[in-house]
């Protein structure tokens, strides 16, 4: 490694493994960064067991560390909510956290690693026999109280629908299932989320036959890596030219189709982004 990354494992103090393969070559330094999965994160993570995490993230983490970077990622056993992850990479406690969008609360406290790990676009859900059709804010706007839209009490999509005025919300719903289920139960017409998050958990609790998806989509988010602010340049450079050599290989395109489109069908595939 040269001096730039060797003097960001000294301003780190985190672990770092050596290694000399004999007598006059050169010190090995390998710098490990520790990230969690995150709970209610599905497909981004899957839980398949007490210590075991799948999904999106843990394949991105796994493709990093096989590029030999001079770093190595590790995932605690642990999965934790959302709120907790980012206090613990704030902190200092952890270094990582994979995948959120962009705000500008976020902006302050993290870091975004470029590139993203892909784009996601948000849709309107609704139930199933509603003939209802929005296709921009402005349509959603005009239905006034007859278009209410539920999100989850810690969306990040919040203060944006809030800044654009004219907009009926209720973000009460603690997660995706209990949305679903107000959604069903007539106390929204509408819920916000991610296609591809919202088309999982439809799935997993067997109403995708009861929920219509609306296009198009309203908004396309990019995800990233987010990294604690004091992690040195030196480092953030390292984790930026991995994801790009990932993305140059098609490995994140492939990863993104195979966790967040192949189980879309083919109408709503259509609606992702080209990675």
């Amino acid at each position: 490694l040269g001096l730039a990354c060797l003097a960001a494992l000294l301003m780190l103090g985190g672990p770092a493994d050596s290694a000399h393969a004999g007598s006059g070559t050169a010190l090995t330094l390998t710098l490990t960064l520790r990230t969690a999965a995150e709970q209610g994160g599905a497909p981004k993570w899957l839980q398949l067991g007490p210590r075991t995490q799948s999904g999106f993230c843990a394949d991105v983490i796994a493709a990093l560390n096989r590029l030999e970077l001079g770093l190595r990622i590790e995932l605690l056993a642990e999965a934790l909510p959302q709120k907790r992850l980012m206090q613990q990479v704030k902190s200092g406690e952890l270094d990582l956290l994979c995948a959120l969008t962009r705000t500008e609360e976020r902006k302050q406290d993290f870091v975004f690693v470029q590139p993203e790990l892909y784009n996601m676009p948000y849709v309107l859900l609704a139930r199933a026999e509603d003939p209802v059709e929005v296709g921009s804010w402005d349509a959603l706007r005009a239905l006034g109280e007859q278009g209410l839209v539920l999100l989850n009490h810690d969306s990040s999509r919040l203060p944006l629908l809030q800044a654009m005025g004219g907009l009926h919300l209720h973000a009460r719903g603690l997660n995706t299932e209990a949305n679903l289920r107000m959604l069903l139960a007539g106390r929204g017409r509408f819920f916000y989320f991610p296609l591809s998050n919202a088309w999982y958990t439809m799935q997993s609790m067997g109403v995708q036959d009861r929920i219509r998806v609306l296009l198009p989509p309203l908004q396309v988010e990019p995800y990233h890596l987010l990294a604690r602010r004091n992690l040195p340049p030196a480092v953030q450079e390292q984790l930026s030219q991995g994801l790009q050599q990932l993305r140059q290989q098609g490995q994140l395109g492939r990863l993104t189709m195979k966790w967040f489109g192949a189980e879309l069908p083919a109408e709503l595939r259509q609606a992702l982004p080209q990675p």
